[in-house]
């Protein structure tokens, strides 16, 4: 297990190390708030720590607990403590000892990682199928289908766009829409291209995959995922 920690604290941060190892675990240093926006979709994180006042904290747990439900959040709390939705917060005191935190911080993060992993099976077996000509998309296991066959594993965020066209599917899906569902934002110059690049993904995904439909942008409005127009004998 890996567990990617961004905290001042280094009395906590070094317990922290010394527990983890006694596990066979690797605890990732992100110093700065930005660089543990590095780990996000790279799947090599199974558990975050965080301060409780970080300024990218939310951001982080926002994004997580949307595209990465399964793992788990543990703030470092303050008594101003800023961000919401985490798994956890423990509220932290200067005069208890580091190693109690650290211990309270892993014995969570096992507790829910266990939890979310069989939560997980449950709903990978649950999870709505988007059926769409003949082709299938399981949102839940980033799985798509042709005829029942499984041709692809998208990425997670490859995913969230193409769950958005296949749910819509012959329909238009406004670009503002998709990047607020995505990225959570709709205004961001950066955002529209990379979005036009994980669209550039899709579309050689169902190429390769032989799969009749493509991805198309209808007169600056937004995308649609509709079958390929038929050509002419």
């Amino acid at each position: 297990m890996r567990i990617a920690v961004n905290t001042e604290n280094y009395e906590i941060l070094n317990s922290l190390i010394r527990g983890a190892k006694e596990h066979g675990d690797t605890i990732v240093i992100t110093k700065l708030e930005k660089a543990i926006f590095d780990h996000l979709d790279n799947g090599d994180i199974d558990a975050y720590v965080l301060r409780g006042d970080s300024a990218y904290g939310q951001k982080v747990v926002d994004y997580l607990k949307r595209y990465h439900p399964y793992i788990p959040v543990i703030i470092i709390g303050h008594e101003k403590c800023s961000i919401r939705s985490s798994d956890m917060v423990i509220p932290y005191i200067k005069e208890i000892e580091a190693d109690f935190y650290a211990k309270a911080i892993l014995h969570n993060i096992y507790a829910y990682t266990k939890n979310f992993n069989t939560l997980r099976r449950l709903t990978a077996s649950m999870g709505d199928m988007i059926e769409f000509g003949n082709c299938s998309y399981d949102p839940v296991k980033r799985l798509l289908f042709l005829n029942g066959n499984k041709v692809h594993k998208l990425s997670p965020k490859q995913s969230g766009v193409f769950e958005l066209l296949a749910a819509n599917f012959g329909d238009i899906v406004r670009k503002d829409v998709i990047m607020e569902r995505v990225w959570r934002t709709n205004d961001n110059y950066f955002v529209g291209r990379s979005l036009d690049v994980f669209v550039t993904h899709l579309r050689k995904i169902l190429k390769i995959s032989n799969i009749n439909m493509n991805i198309t942008s209808v007169s600056n409005l937004g995308l649609m995922l509709d079958y390929l127009p038929k050509t002419k004998k």
